[in-house]
């Protein structure tokens, strides 16, 4: 830091683009003679002529790009919350499914596993195909339900 206690008063000449035209001649006068003050406006000078070079050539999107990719950041935002949604409820459909199914053909031995299908009643066998259909079509309504375009 420097000793000299008129340096913050040069550097914020140089922060408000006041410097040297802006200021009075006693200012100048000063921080010609004074090193500490020189140094801490030339290193300004040159980090503000920076800036505002960066500023002039800097390119800033209209308005109406920055809206469009808000809303469509919003739509994939949208779109990656109800496929993780889906793909929970259709896990848990296929879980329910597996579950009910092992539920209908019971406690059946291992050795019987590829005939459960001749052991099963005959009205079990469309009432387990309109669960499973329903169960693996509900993640699909909830989407429609939740989607809102």
């Amino acid at each position: 830091m420097s000793e000299c206690p008129r340096a913050q008063e040069a550097l914020d000449l140089v922060r408000a683009g006041r410097w040297p035209n802006g200021c009075d001649e006693e200012t100048r006068t000063h921080v010609a003679e004074c090193g500490d003050c020189g140094e801490s406006v030339h290193v300004a000078s040159l980090i503000a002529s920076d800036y505002h070079a960066a500023m002039r050539t800097a390119r800033v999107p209209g308005s109406g790009l920055v809206w469009w990719r808000a809303q469509r950041r919003a739509r994939e935002e949208a779109a990656r919350t109800a496929a993780r949604i889906v793909t929970l409820v259709q896990g848990v459909s296929v879980a329910v499914g597996v579950t009910a199914a092992v539920a209908i053909v019971g406690p059946e031995s291992v050795s019987r596993a590829f005939t459960f299908m001749t052991t099963l009643p005959t009205w079990s066998v469309p009432v387990l195909l309109g669960l499973t259909a329903s169960l693996a079509l509900a993640p699909v309504a909830v989407y429609l339900a939740a989607s809102r375009d």
